[in-house]
C-alpha cells in the first residue's frame, strides 16, 4: 500500500467511527426525550420494549465500533511498514506516554468511550425502570 492509500482509508474509517458516535449519541437523545414525553407514564412492558430496543441499537453500534477499531489498527501495522513518509508522521495513536500509565491512545480511548456509555446506560436504566417522576399537576 502506499502511503496515500493508507491516508485515504484512514480517512474514511475516521468519518465511520465519527458517524457512528454521532448516531449512537442520537439513539440517546431520542431515548430521553421519549422517556420524558411518554414512557415515564408507560406500562412496564413499554419501558422494558423501549430499552431493549435501545440495548440491540447501541450493541450494534458498540460491535461496529469494534470493527472499526480494528481497520483503524490495519492501517497502523500498513504505515508502520512504510520505510519513510512525506508527511513524517510516525504513527497514528500508538504511543504510550507516561501520562496514560502504559495504554496506548488507542487503548486509553477506547476504555474512555466504554466507560462513558457504561455510565449513561446505567444511568437511563435506572432513570427507566426506578426513578419516580414528579407528579406534574398543573394549577388551573
Amino acid at each position: 500500500m502506499t502511503e496515500g492509500e493508507i491516508l485515504s482509508i484512514r480517512n474514511e474509517l475516521i468519518a465511520l467511527v465519527v458517524s457512528v458516535v454521532s448516531v449512537s449519541f442520537g439513539m440517546i437523545s431520542a431515548y430521553i426525550v421519549g422517556l420524558w414525553l411518554f414512557l415515564k407514564k408507560a406500562p412496564v412492558v413499554l419501558r422494558l420494549l423501549a430499552f431493549l430496543l435501545l440495548s440491540c441499537g447501541l450493541a450494534f453500534m458498540g460491535v461496529l465500533t469494534g470493527g472499526l477499531n480494528a481497520l483503524l489498527l490495519g492501517t497502523e501495522r500498513a504505515w508502520s511498514k512504510l520505510d519513510k513518509t512525506s508527511v513524517e508522521i510516525p504513527s497514528f495513536g500508538s504511543e504510550r506516554p507516561d501520562f496514560l500509565y502504559g495504554l496506548s491512545l488507542y487503548e486509553a480511548s477506547a476504555a474512555l468511550g466504554c466507560v462513558a456509555f457504561l455510565a449513561i446506560y446505567a444511568a437511563l436504566f435506572f432513570i427507566t425502570f426506578f426513578y419516580r417522576w414528579a407528579d406534574e399537576t398543573e394549577p388551573d
